[in-house]
């Protein structure tokens, strides 16, 4: 399991004022969230050959990242009401006017990605074997921030933001060369320019969704088994389509029940966080062993990259007004003299102009955002497997020998490498690395084996 932690803080607050007219609700959209991840690590190569080569290794971590809103939205009571007139269900309508403010809103890397790159040249040839570490730099990405107010104000959109750093590299020659007693039967030389990259990309996605709750009720509160409607808006605008209370308010004629609005704020926001470290790298080699050589370029390509891949949390805060609209109305039970050829109806009348507000059981702010592993989106690795160079080999370069040993000549049987020697002659603006992790050490093997070594049965190049 991927050792990453998800901790998330939410920051809003209900205040029920009573006594209130039909004046301004301001719906407070203050959230914040903070997400730790954990470092993926892994190892490659050698390449370009089973026995003789390079490879790569790199652990990479997305950081920290953090991500706030703030500001209001503000809701208004734009119906004109006036004492007595008749609410009729699925026909009476009341509007709420919002206007968004979210300000003090953005996603940044309070840690940035971070990422280590190592790269070593080994050799494994029968009995021989050795390493020599070319590059071990740690990186870190530059940062990511991003405003998000102007998104949130517009309801959605895309933003994103994505860096790259490039850190340091080296070029350098290695040979290694290998002898039957003094006679050199095998050499191959590998050039290499190495360089190293980290890259974070950032990115949310919000949709904002401004509305409100209706419920009845005949006491201006709001209670967990209320029965209640969500109205979204749209165009500044949420359109409140008044119907017949339910039966279980038990309304008797004369008696007065309320039509309560709160206003709300849904935010459904996924924020993505990826990152990735490569090793850019062109290599040449050429080789004559026992007789057959050859030579070969890789361009500029990865040797070895690995990355995240898009780990993602929702950021779905919920925000309700600090009080709600109270439309009081007074239930006015059908005549029970009604002729039976007439059809009778209840009324419901508003009583005075204006609606209040009262101060009873405002649903606090939501908040639930996942909790644990930060997950990748579905369909995606994570982490992302290594690719260039990093993946295939070309098999083995020197001939292997079935009874164990040294590789001998596969035609002849004779002349086994009994020594191994390694020398290496870095470039200039491979040099400065030297203090840092670059170690190429001419490396000699001891003597092994005699006229019977000789003797093994050939073998077939691979």
């Amino acid at each position: 399991m991927r050792p990453n932690t998800l901790a998330i803080a939410a920051v809003g607050a209900i205040v029920a004022i009573s006594n209130l007219t039909a004046g301004a609700i301001d719906v407070n959209t203050g959230a914040s969230a903070t997400a730790t991840y954990g470092t993926f690590g892994i190892n490659a190569g050698p390449f370009p050959w089973s026995d003789l080569g390079f490879t790569a290794g790199a652990s990479v971590s997305n950081g920290q990242l953090q991500v706030q809103t703030g500001g209001s939205t503000a809701f208004n009571f734009n119906t004109t009401l006036t004492s007595g007139e008749n609410f009729i269900p699925t026909s009476t309508q009341v509007s709420l006017g919002y206007n968004p403010g979210w300000s003090s809103s953005s996603f940044n890397t309070t840690s940035a990605a971070t990422g280590n790159l190592n790269s070593k040249f080994v050799y494994n040839i029968g009995p021989f074997s050795g390493s020599d570490t070319l590059l071990n730099v740690n990186l870190g990405a530059p940062g990511a921030s991003k405003d998000l107010s102007s998104a949130l104000n517009a309801g959605s959109g895309l933003v994103n933001s994505f860096t790259t750093a490039n850190g340091p590299g080296v070029s350098a020659s290695l040979t290694l060369s290998a002898q039957a007693f003094f006679v050199t039967v095998a050499s191959a030389t590998l050039g290499i320019n190495i360089g190293t990259q980290i890259q974070q990309s950032v990115s949310a996605t919000p949709t904002v969704t401004n509305g409100d709750l209706v419920w009845y009720d005949t006491t201006q509160t709001y209670n967990a088994s209320d029965p209640f409607t969500f109205v979204s808006g749209s165009g500044g605008d949420v359109l409140n389509t008044f119907e017949t209370p339910p039966a279980s308010l038990g309304l008797t004629g004369g008696e007065t029940f309320y039509m309560n609005i709160l206003p709300v704020v849904e935010l459904n926001m996924p924020v993505t966080n990826d990152s990735q470290v490569n090793v850019p790298a062109s290599i040449f080699a050429n080789w004559d062993i026992f007789g057959d050589s050859g030579s070969h370029n890789w361009p500029l390509g990865n040797l070895f990259s690995l990355g995240t891949g898009p780990q993602t949390f929702n950021f779905n805060p919920t925000f309700y007004g600090n009080f709600f609209y109270s439309v009081p109305l007074e239930y006015m039970a059908p005549n029970p003299n009604c002729p039976p050829t007439i059809a009778c109806f209840p009324t419901y009348q508003v009583e005075g102009s204006t609606p209040n507000s009262n101060n009873g059981g405002i649903p606090p702010t939501g908040f639930n955002p996942p909790t644990g592993n930060v997950p990748c989106d579905p369909g995606v690795p994570c982490p992302a497997p290594p690719g260039g160079y990093g993946n295939p080999n070309m098999g083995p370069l020197f001939p292997e020998n079935p009874n164990g040993g040294a590789p001998c000549n596969p035609l002849t049987g004779g002349d086994c490498i009994t020594t191994v020697n390694l020398s290496s002659s870095p470039e200039p603006d491979g040099a400065f690395l030297l203090g840092a992790g670059l170690l190429l050490i001419a490396v000699s093997r001891g003597f092994i084996g005699r006229k019977a070594g000789r003797t093994k049965p050939p073998t077939t190049r691979q």
